[in-house]
């Protein structure tokens, strides 16, 4: 792409498959035999699920065509993604460089530039498999997987959870309709062409080997949505679990420590003293200080 040429929609429905970032290990990340195709992309972040019940909407355009701080970019591009929800009476809003709706993260999205042309990727979510998702996640313990099943569905939604599902015909009329609105452009409809398709398979070349040691991207435990981590961590043979949400704690559990409410700690702040200040109400204070510590160092609180 150069400059002034015209704006490109790729839109397409995948099948399913669970997509890595380029420094993600499968070893540490999923289960030994993942029953589905599993990938990964030159780019970084964590693993991702994609699957025919998602429409993918990547918009690639000029440079110029974008606003010039590339924070802006998300607001831009996905503008005519936000006006088929609202249209649909779907009150989706825009956080950071997500799509959230009711309190709960609805899409990611994503945005790089290559050569002279910007790209800002997001998707449709209609159905997310909550369960299946799980199912390929390496997992401690049942009760690690139990935990984020729960968490999956406080924090992602999809437009099943609202409203009945479009067809997808209708679907990708809407979205081009509002994105007339939006940027006021006429629509060519095409596919790719064979050379087309040779080029794309050329992004094998980017990827970095395979990492098959046992590094994962969040330590001990992994990333539900933007700050909020799932992590469960073996301290001289006692379990610690911690769920934490927008840097406070959600649920916590010590194995250690019979009849400690998972919900704790959830009006403590995230320093020793004040955990173990909480903990000591069911154990001796050296103990309390002992578990806080573990507690500390098996959450995550941010990337």
């Amino acid at each position: 792409m150069q400059p002034g040429d015209t704006p490109v929609v790729v839109w397409g429905r995948p099948a399913a498959h669970f997509c890595l970032g380029q420094h993600q290990s499968a070893q540490a990340e999923l289960v030994a035999a993942p029953h589905v195709p599993v990938l990964r992309r030159p780019l970084g972040g964590g693993g991702v699920w994609l699957d025919s019940q998602q429409a993918c909407v990547v918009l690639v355009a000029p440079r110029e065509w974008f606003p010039h701080r590339t924070r802006d970019w998300y607001a831009h591009a996905l503008a005519p993604v936000v006006c088929v929800y609202q249209e649909q009476a779907l009150a989706v809003n825009q956080v950071e460089q997500d799509l959230w709706l009711a309190g709960r993260k609805l899409a990611g999205s994503g945005a790089a530039s290559i050569g002279h042309a910007g790209l800002v990727g997001s998707s449709f979510l209609l159905k997310f498999p909550f369960d299946e998702f799980a199912r390929l996640i390496s997992s401690p313990s049942q009760g690690f997987s139990e935990w984020l099943q729960a968490a999956l569905r406080q924090n992602i939604t999809c437009w099943a959870d609202h409203a009945s599902l479009p067809d997808w015909d209708w679907l990708s009329m809407m979205y081009r309709r509002a994105a007339v609105g939006q940027f006021g452009w006429r629509w060519e409809q095409s596919v790719l062409r064979d050379d087309e398709r040779a080029a794309c398979a050329t992004w094998h070349e980017e990827l970095v080997p395979e990492e098959f040691g046992t590094k994962k991207t969040v330590p001990y435990g992994i990333k539900v949505r933007s700050a909020c981590f799932l992590t469960e961590r073996v301290w001289d043979g006692q379990k610690v679990r911690v769920l934490t949400r927008d840097g406070h704690f959600e649920r916590v559990w010590l194995s250690a420590v019979l009849h400690l409410p998972e919900t704790a700690l959830q009006n403590c702040a995230a320093l020793p003293g004040e955990v173990a200040e909480v903990l000591a109400q069911w154990q001796p204070a050296d103990l309390a200080q002992q578990y806080a510590e573990q507690v500390m160092a098996t959450a995550c609180f941010s990337d």
